[in-house]
């Protein structure tokens, strides 16, 4: 049964390649909405940044849905447009297309060497061009990542703490692992603390593998504790016997959606 959704999975991401609709069709039902895996591009700051968004097979016009930001990690980092889904949410999608009822939103980072922060002008672009063009629920907007994707939800949840209703970042790191790209701005190299004031007010669920060897899951603790000496209230799975991987826990069980999805952003 997985096998078969996942064929179905990757027919639909082939078949809604380049596909795409203006804001006006697709709001007013004009014209046939695409669903599925679209796979688009936009230019920033003198460079295309390519990326998917999901659409579920159900999604209709006239109600207001949920949006998912996923920022992956270094291995599928690039200019293909399409590594980014394979791993996370995407995955998690693929195996089941009903199981994340949202617009998933999943740009692709260029390089291995950048951080995440490094691109946050394209990506604040990505989602403000999302949000334009399907009926997004604006309090119900939510942020997760995994390894240097979780690096860069703890960053960019914090610089826009106001934006997100929720931040589920996933083994993810403080400081820049990564020295960063020449002639972008600068990769976060500060302390748990200057990311936790900001985030306390935000609901967080971090996930970390107990076995990691690749980002220790201490880097998880910290950020923890500074959330709760900020006056944070954060939930934290640390998963026995896991090792990088935690992704795939994280996002196949349905706990962590179900918890993300309701919440709403706090004005």
């Amino acid at each position: 049964m997985k096998t078969t959704r996942l064929v179905l999975g990757l027919s639909l991401a082939a078949l809604a390649a380049g596909c795409a609709t203006g804001a006006a069709a697709r709001r007013s039902g004009s014209a046939p909405v695409q669903t599925g895996f679209l796979f688009e591009s936009l230019r920033d700051g003198g460079r295309t940044y390519l990326y998917a968004v999901y659409v579920p097979r159900n999604y209709d016009p006239a109600r207001a849905w949920p949006l998912v930001l996923f920022l992956h990690g270094s291995g599928e980092s690039g200019t293909d447009g399409a590594k980014p889904i394979i791993q996370g949410v995407g995955s998690a999608i693929l195996w089941d297309v009903g199981a994340w009822p949202a617009i998933v939103v999943f740009p692709q980072k260029p390089t291995v060497e950048s951080e995440w922060e490094q691109h946050e002008s394209a990506v604040t672009a990505i989602v403000a061009r999302t949000i334009a063009r399907y009926h997004v629920d604006e309090d119900r907007l939510y942020l997760t990542g995994a390894s240097q994707g979780g690096h860069g939800a703890w960053v960019l949840g914090a610089r826009r703490a106001d934006l997100w209703a929720a931040v589920a970042p996933v083994c993810g790191y403080v400081a820049a692992h990564q020295t960063g790209e020449p002639g972008m701005p600068p990769p976060f190299n500060g302390q748990a603390a200057e990311l936790a004031a900001p985030l306390a007010r935000v609901p967080v669920w971090a996930f970390h593998g107990e076995a990691d060897d690749v980002v220790p899951p201490q880097e998880t603790r910290d950020m923890a504790a500074a959330l709760e000496a900020a006056g944070g209230r954060p939930r934290v799975s640390i998963l026995p016997g896991v090792n990088h991987g935690a992704w795939d826990p994280a996002y196949r069980d349905g706990a962590l959606r179900d918890w993300l999805f309701a919440q709403r952003r706090k004005r």
